[in-house]
């Protein structure tokens, strides 16, 4: 994993020290590489709320063969992002309330839900089924609400990173059970929608749901 990190984090322009902390930091909780199995390996892939694009940089050395494209509100995030020389994904700031319509054939949302009220959650993943191809996939990764001793210091380190720390933009969090969030990207109209934990190893209890955007019959 170190040596990941190392190559990943070397794509970026002589980032600062804070900057080269978080993106190590990030790489260190997040399990990337266990994302890869639920990604194609072409086509155009949006990653919203993609931050500082670290997930994107290592799909540009991992997925060749992807058009990347990013969405994120913060433009501070945005800015690091940019100075990634891996795959030069389009970068864009704004929310996935406007996105163009049955652009993408995969999209991946990591770790965002959680900061939004549950209306807000429902927006952006209907936006997320608009802005996709028939037939695309959606791949969503969270933290469960369970069990408690991985999910109870999770949610505390969160708090700390959104009040605290800054790091990421939030108020009050919005953590959602798997079977929530599964329910909820059913009626947003999405088909197919499977659950997967990969936090084996991990102190955080990460999940990943996978669905479909059904094809015209």
């Amino acid at each position: 994993m170190a040596r990941g990190a190392a190559r990943v984090i070397a794509q970026y322009r002589e980032p600062g020290a804070g900057a080269r902390a978080y993106l190590h930091l990030r790489w260190a909780v997040c399990p990337f590489d266990r994302l890869l199995p639920f990604i194609p390996r072409e086509g155009r892939l949006l990653d919203v709320g993609c931050g500082s694009g670290l997930w994107l940089t290592y799909l540009a050395l991992e997925r060749p063969g992807l058009v990347l494209h990013g969405i994120d509100a913060d433009a501070r995030k945005l800015a690091l992002a940019a100075t990634s020389q891996a795959g030069k994904p389009v970068l864009r700031q704004g929310s996935a309330d406007d996105l163009p319509e049955g652009t993408f054939d995969c999209i991946t949302i990591l770790d965002v839900l959680y900061v939004l009220p549950d209306e807000v959650k429902a927006k952006v993943l209907q936006g997320c089924y608009r802005a996709l191809s028939d037939g695309g996939a959606i791949v969503v990764k969270e933290l469960d609400t369970s069990p408690t001793w991985k999910f109870a210091p999770a949610a505390f380190e969160e708090l700390l990173a959104v009040r605290a720390v800054k790091m990421t933009h939030g108020g009050r969090l919005h953590f959602q059970s798997l079977d929530d969030l599964s329910r909820a990207m059913s009626a947003a109209g999405f088909v197919d929608v499977e659950a997967t934990r990969i936090d084996r190893g991990y102190l955080h209890p990460h999940v990943v749901v996978r669905a479909l955007k059904p094809r015209p019959t």
